[in-house]
C-alpha cells in the first residue's frame, strides 16, 4: 500500500512540474497574442491565438487526476476496513492546492454544477475527473 502512495506522490510530483512547464508556456503565448493583437487590424482574427491553443495538455492533465482519484478509490476499497488511506478532505486540499484545478473555471464551464450548488472540487473529484471535465484552462 505504501508503494502505491508513494507512486502517487511520485506522478503528483511529475504533474505539477508538467503544469508549471505549462504556465510557463501559456505565459508566453499570451505575450505573444497581446503583442499579435497590437499589429493585427480591426476584425482580423490572431494567428497567434488560433495556432496556440493546446487542448490536449489540458485533457492530459484531467486524464492523470481520474487516474489519481480512482487509484485512490481502488486503494480504499481493497484496505480490510474500506477506509481511505488519506481521507477524502485531504485528497481534495491537494487538488486545490496543486494548481491543477480551478474552482471559479470549473463552474464557469458546467453550469450545472454551478446550478446544483455543488462544490466545484468535491464535485470534480467525484464525478467531473471520469466524465473527461476539464480542471482549469492549463
Amino acid at each position: 500500500m505504501s508503494e502505491d502512495v508513494e507512486a502517487l506522490r511520485a506522478e503528483l510530483a511529475e504533474t505539477q512540474a508538467r503544469l508549471k512547464d505549462a504556465q510557463g508556456e501559456l505565459a508566453r503565448l499570451v505575450r505573444l497574442a497581446e503583442a499579435d493583437l497590437q499589429r493585427r487590424r480591426p476584425g482580423e482574427q490572431s494567428s497567434v491565438v488560433a495556432s496556440s491553443v493546446r487542448r490536449p495538455a489540458a485533457k492530459e492533465v484531467a486524464a492523470r487526476i481520474a487516474r489519481f482519484a480512482h487509484l485512490y478509490r481502488e486503494a480504499a476499497s481493497a484496505a480490510p476496513d474500506r477506509a481511505p488511506v488519506v481521507p477524502e478532505a485531504t485528497m481534495l486540499g491537494w487538488l486545490e492546492t496543486s494548481g491543477l484545478f480551478d474552482r471559479q473555471f470549473y463552474l464557469a464551464c458546467n453550469d450545472d454544477v454551478a446550478n446544483a450548488g455543488a462544490d466545484p472540487t468535491h464535485h470534480y473529484y467525484n464525478h467531473g475527473s471520469e466524465e473527461g471535465r476539464l480542471p482549469s484552462t492549463l
